[in-house]
Order: C-alpha cells, then sequence, then structure tokens
C-alpha cells in the first residue's frame, strides 16, 4: 500500500457514511426528505471516486462534478466510463438539492439516486479492495 492509505480509508468511510444517511432518510414513514437522500447520494458518490483516485496516488481536483471525478477514475481503469451516465444526473444534486430555486424531485427519482450511487459506491468499493484496500 502506498502513502495514501490512511487517507482513502478515510474517503471510504465518509462515503459510505453518506450513503448509509441517505438509506436511512429515504425509509422515514412520513415525507421522506428527498432532496436531502439525493444530496447524500451525491456525496457518496463523489467521496467514493476521490478515494480512488487517492488510491492511484494522485490527488482529486475540488470538485463536486462527478463527470470530471469519473473521468479521472477512467484514466486508471476504463471500466469507469460505465458510469458517466450515471454521474450526470447525480451531479446535480450537489448544489442544486441545497440552494433556491428547489428541485421538484419525485420518490422515483430519490430510489433511482439510491441504486445509481449504491452501484457505483459497490464497484468502486470492489476495485479499492483489489488494489489492498480496506474497504
Amino acid at each position: 500500500m502506498n502513502a495514501n492509505s490512511p487517507i482513502v480509508g478515510e474517503w471510504i468511510y465518509l462515503a459510505q457514511m453518506d450513503f448509509d444517511v441517505a438509506e436511512r432518510e429515504a425509509e422515514v414513514r412520513f415525507r421522506p426528505p428527498i432532496e436531502v437522500v439525493c444530496y447524500h447520494c451525491q456525496q457518496s458518490v463523489e467521496k467514493i471516486l476521490k478515494g480512488y483516485i487517492t488510491a492511484n496516488g494522485d490527488t482529486p481536483v475540488r470538485t463536486h462534478d462527478l463527470t470530471i471525478l469519473i473521468d479521472a477514475c477512467k484514466q486508471y481503469l476504463p471500466d469507469f466510463g460505465n458510469y458517466a451516465r450515471l454521474c450526470n444526473t447525480l451531479t446535480t444534486y450537489a448544489s442544486d438539492t441545497r440552494y433556491p430555486p428547489k428541485l421538484s424531485l419525485t420518490d422515483t427519482d430519490m430510489r433511482q439516486a439510491l441504486k445509481e450511487a449504491e452501484e457505483i459506491l459497490e464497484f468502486t468499493k470492489s476495485k479499492l479492495a483489489e488494489m489492498g484496500f480496506g474497504v
């Protein structure tokens, strides 16, 4: 493992924490906070991709744009390109859910965000595990 190992571990932990929050909030019985769930899905993917970039010895750019981060990951492993489309939608949740005017999101949007975030999170965690990083 490289000198970035502790930082990679922090990225993994923070990514999983954001996803866990999203899942819990999605299960609120009375009016789940859809915007909050979508935001945490975006954050989870942002952090796991930054962890992957760090695991490859680079410093991730300071951005919330998942398309930029997925492009960086594709430099190490072209398979990340399979997730570029998913990153387009998730990227909108970084700030568009946090500031007016409010996005008009539905339960379907929230469920889709959870599914897409989990798919990217699990794929990236599996690649990090192959590199020897605990997940």
